[in-house]
């Protein structure tokens, strides 16, 4: 695939998380592109269509760990299991700080990372995010 414009494909269950995700990424980054995706299989799904459209990966995946029918770590293995997908970098943002979740996510090489408490830590998260792009992001 060749590699285009930044994007970074959210996948989460919750539609306030994924407004405000978008919001932040735009105001911080407005080169990068967001797409989202509301469950795992919607996820799955999407990279489906991009692989079929020979279109390029996201240069992120941001995936939140508590959904219902496939979760988190459901979807990052179906993602992991595809080799056409293998290097597209995974990160877990979730609310859960469970151990099991971080150790989990650790085992697989995954950065987990809890979503903050409030908005005004939000920015700082969002860059952190960002950082694990496989793509080199100018912050200008």
């Amino acid at each position: 695939m060749i590699e285009e414009a930044t994007t970074i494909l959210y996948i989460d269950d919750d539609p306030d998380d994924l407004m405000i995700f978008g919001e932040s990424i735009r105001n911080l980054y407005p080169g990068i592109s967001v797409l989202k995706a509301q469950s795992g299989e919607e996820g799955i799904n999407f990279l489906n269509l991009l692989e079929q459209q020979n279109r390029p990966f996201p240069s992120l995946i941001v995936l939140d760990m508590n959904m219902p029918k496939m979760d988190g770590r459901q979807t990052m293995l179906k993602i992991r299991s595809k080799e056409s997908w293998e290097d597209i970098p995974i990160v877990i943002f979730t609310t859960s700080s469970n151990i099991v979740d971080v150790e989990f996510c650790k085992s697989y090489g995954i950065e987990c990372i809890t979503k903050p408490m409030s908005y005004s830590n939000l920015n700082h998260t969002i860059k952190q995010l960002v950082s694990y792009c496989n793509r080199q992001i100018s912050t200008d």
